[in-house]
Parts: structure tokens; sequence; C-alpha cells
């Protein structure tokens, strides 16, 4: 009886530690968030890789931060949900509200990694984790006297740094509709333009897809800086 009592404690330590095992190795992969692989966007009939696609999106949010900056909101509505695109505008109005302008410059991606990507009835979504290191500062805009004017921009800053950088960490997800074409050319010039992003000829600027067929940003979440 003893040996089977030992036996059977045996047995159970080897199944809890499997268990622990797996369960830390999921943890892991969940926290890590695995990337999406080449085979499978390839398997999907995609001409890009995780890493093109990636990056094109990091490119993209760093161009939308530029927008919010220089009110380019014609850009900003092509490139956004109908929500987000509406909070930007509100952040922008309670900037000016409180005469301040913030300044988000030199920003740089730490990683981008595609971890995401389905076509649901027709609707192609995908998923990057994006972390970025940025430089931020707010400045008073408020009127200046005389005096204040000859002191000039330096001691207008508010809030942030000028030398500091800073560290975020964002799940973006982007939406658009599933077309098995993804490389397109322009009607006005013939250049092809691969449409990851937009829905414009990289050498003329026309207009080749509307919006429904290049990605659209509906969800930012921020997460925890990784270690």
């Amino acid at each position: 009886m003893m040996i089977f009592f030992i036996g059977g404690i045996i047995i159970f330590s080897i199944i809890t530690i499997v268990c622990i095992f797996l369960l830390i190795r999921l943890s892991s992969k969940e926290s890590q968030f695995m990337e999406v692989s080449n085979r499978y966007l390839k398997d999907i009939g995609k001409n890009y890789n995780r890493d093109k696609f990636a990056m094109a999106i990091y490119e993209l949010y760093r161009d939308i931060i530029d927008g919010v900056q220089k009110e380019r909101y014609e850009f900003l509505k092509d490139v956004l949900s109908d929500n987000i695109y509406n909070n930007y505008l509100r952040e922008i109005k309670i900037s000016k509200d409180r005469q301040i302008k913030n300044i988000v410059t030199d920003i740089k991606p730490v990683f981008s990694r595609l971890i995401s990507l389905i076509n649901k009835d027709g609707t192609e979504i995908a998923k990057v984790w994006m972390k970025i290191s940025f430089i931020e500062y707010m400045l008073d805009m408020s009127p200046q006297t005389g005096s204040q004017e000859k002191i000039g921009n330096e001691n207008r800053v508010i809030g942030g740094s000028k030398t500091r950088r800073f560290e975020k960490e964002y799940i973006i997800t982007l939406v658009k509709r599933h077309t098995p074409k993804e490389s397109v050319a322009c009607p006005a010039c013939g250049y092809i333009t691969d449409i990851i992003l937009r829905n414009q000829c990289i050498r003329c600027g026309s207009n080749i897809v509307n919006r429904k067929f290049h990605w659209v940003i509906i969800a930012k979440e921020d997460k925890p800086l990784s270690r």
C-alpha cells in the first residue's frame, strides 16, 4: 500500500508541475503577444510580411500625431474611426481653450509587432502591439507682453520636457474591407501602389481607393510598459 501511496504522490506531483509549466508558458505567450507568422500572411494572400506591416502602422501612428499637432483634419478623418477622430478634435479644442499647445516630437519605434490579422465576414481586423519613445512638452500659448516676448519660447514650457524621452505602449486595432488585390494601378499616372495604409498614389498623390479599402484605426489601448 505504501508503494502505491508514494507512487500516487509522485504522479500527482508530476501532473502539478506540468500544469504549472503550461500555465506559465501560456501566461508568457499572452504577455508577449505572439506575432503573426509570415507563413500565415502568405497563406491568406498578403504580399507583405509582418515586419513591413507593423512598421507601416507605426509610421501611420506617427503621422497621426503629427496631423493632430498641425490640425490636418482631412487626413485624420480618413485614417481614424469617427469616435477617435472626435476625441482628437475635443483634445485640440480643450488645448486651444486653455491656451496651451502639446508638442510631441522625435517619435521613434522601440518595437512594433503584428499580433493578429483575421478576415471576418468580409472585414479584415488587425492588431499591432507598439512601443514608442518620444519627447513631449506643453507650451503656454497665451498672449505675451513685450518683456515676455524678449525672453523667448524656452520659458513658455509649462509641462513635460524638451530633453527627456518618454515611452508608451499601445495595442492598435485597425479595420478595412477585404480585397483580394492590395496593389493598385493609379488611374492618373499608372504607378503601382501598395495600399496597406492609404488610398493615395505614392507618386502623384491621386486617390486610388475609397476609405473602406485601406486600414483605419478604430481603437487604441494603453498598455503597461513591458520590462
